[in-house]
């Protein structure tokens, strides 16, 4: 059932995006023709009854068929009711029912075959074409547009799960299409808000549920593609090879939630908010990036093993990730961080294992922001270049910066900046490691506080931290505050690692 999911998604896209510029005369089958090119390119096999009536294309009996990846099985899709009509002034209006029933066949290897009818419903749907043949705009806007799940068959036999639905209120927006052998799709989408319900049952255990519902406001996207005439999505090198690419931005304006979930005799439950959010996709022949971002979340969640409810909160979190995916002959930029920001717990957490108060409880945060080059051996999209590196790295690093380092919790703070290059003609000085030069900055403050309050609540024993005095000692120096310590650690040009001047290898 879960590939079912993932192939309506260009289906749904198609529907409420049809495709740019504005002045010349498009008809209804120039817009029936785009969706049908949209389709295809996805994958699909179309086919439809096509019925002319006074100007207008009336489509009944859409299928749509899909052979999921390693002939893992295949997926239909029927729906019908999708009516294009000429406005008479060079622009053509898709009209859909309020209620449209999409039926979803799927035949998955070694399972049973499963009917899926999801049923997307629309209030006030206006939704204009305008454009060539060539270039087309399509311009909607809706009071409410929604799915929600209407009913499971399985090998025949009804499969009662519970509900699943979310609807979209005051929705706007446009979507464009251009170009020949190479399509150009972009889309600008708003809505006022999203509210969504997840309320199921293991149709085999009514024990093991799952309940999720909640809201989003203030959502919006920008969405761009390039989609290459019979790209193959099965084969994503050569699809990148081809000039397929995707950048995307979904944000969000904040948002609650609560769930509950029971199984194996267990349960927990809980609710959740955020006052911002973001997501961005990029991928082309060149790179893969994604980054991640949330401001103010907050979490209450009740567990079985705690007697009270578990409460967590967090200023900002965030993740970003670039990388090179084609080969190259030469070093190619990367980019990984990570933030969790102004970490917070509820006093009742804290005073599980500090009940007299001891440690500071100021917000925590951990930072890491890493910047460099690698060679890419191989293209990561294509199993059969990976298969000719076998057990050697998929690449080469060659240099490394540590923009930002950031540790700060209970009372200490460990911060750090650096760059290194690495020689990759020399494994053998650090062990199979190219060998690095560069110089790393590290700054500590409230570590000798730390390790008192630790010794005196009994988490480490005297011996230890005075070992771990020792230890520091060996790598650092007073920095120019009172409980400070700095060190700078550098790799020279023939593999000497030295720490504040002192030779350590």
């Amino acid at each position: 059932m879960k590939n079912a999911v993932t192939f309506k998604t260009p289906l749904i896209a198609a529907i409420l995006l049809s495709a740019t510029a504005a002045w010349a005369d498009v008809k209804p089958t120039d817009v029936w023709g785009d969706w049908k090119s949209q389709l295809a390119g996805y994958g699909y096999d179309i086919s439809a009854q096509e019925n002319m009536s006074g100007g207008d294309l009336q489509i009944t009996d859409l299928k749509m068929n899909i052979t999921l990846p390693e002939d893992e099985g295949t997926v239909d899709v029927a729906l019908t009711g999708v009516k294009f009509h000429d406005n008479g002034d060079g622009t053509v209006s898709v009209q859909l029912p309020a209620i449209m029933p999409i039926d979803v066949h799927v035949e998955a290897k070694d399972e049973n075959p499963v009917d899926i009818t999801v049923n997307y419903t629309t209030t006030g749907l206006a939704m204009v074409v305008s454009g060539t043949p060539e270039n087309m705009t399509t311009t909607y806007s809706a009071a409410s547009m929604g799915m929600a799940l209407a009913g499971i068959v399985e090998s025949g036999n009804p499969v009662e799960m519970g509900d699943a639905n979310f609807t979209l209120n005051n929705v706007s927006g446009n979507s464009s299409t251009g170009g020949t052998d190479i399509k150009t799709r972009k889309q600008d989408f708003r809505a006022e808000s999203l509210f969504y319900l997840i309320d199921m049952a293991n149709p085999d255990n009514a024990a093991d549920k799952v309940m999720l519902k909640g809201q989003l406001n203030g959502l919006s996207s920008n969405f761009a593609a390039e989609m290459p005439k019979g790209v193959d999505f099965q084969d994503m090198a050569a699809a990148l090879a081809a000039g397929f690419s995707v950048d995307g931005t979904f944000a969000h304006q904040g948002g609650q939630a609560e769930f509950a979930f029971s199984g194996d005799g267990d349960n927990a439950s809980g609710s959740g908010s955020s006052k911002s959010g973001q997501f961005t996709v990029q991928m082309n022949s060149d790179k893969l990036g994604y980054a991640f971002e949330s401001t103010g979340a907050q979490m209450t969640m009740q567990v079985p093993d705690l007697p009270f409810p578990v409460e967590l909160a967090m200023a900002k979190s965030g993740f970003a990730m670039d990388i090179p995916v084609a080969q190259s002959d030469e070093p190619q930029d990367f980019r990984l961080a990570f933030t969790l920001g102004d970490f917070t717990i509820s006093d009742m957490i804290w005073g599980m294992f500090d009940p007299a108060g001891q440690l500071p409880r100021d917000p925590a945060t951990i930072a890491i922001d890493l910047v460099g080059k690698a060679k890419v051996m191989a293209n990561i999209f294509d199993p059969a270049e990976m298969e000719t590196i076998g057990e050697a790295a998929p690449g080469e690093l060659h240099a490394l910066d540590v923009k930002d380092l950031t540790v700060r919790a209970v009372g200490a703070e460990l911060t750090g900046k650096g760059a290194f290059t690495f020689d990759n003609t020399d494994m053998v000085s650090f062990d199979g490691m190219p060998r690095p030069e560069g110089v790393l900055n590290l700054a500590l403050s409230g570590g000798n506080a730390l390790l008192d309050k630790l010794v005196a609540m009994g988490f480490i024993p005297e011996d230890d931290a005075m070992g771990t005095r020792m230890m520091i000692g060996m790598f650092a120096v007073p920095g120019d505050g009172p409980d400070s310590l700095k060190s700078t650690i550098e790799i020279n040009d023939q593999g000497h690692v030295l720490a504040n001047g002192q030779r350590l290898k």
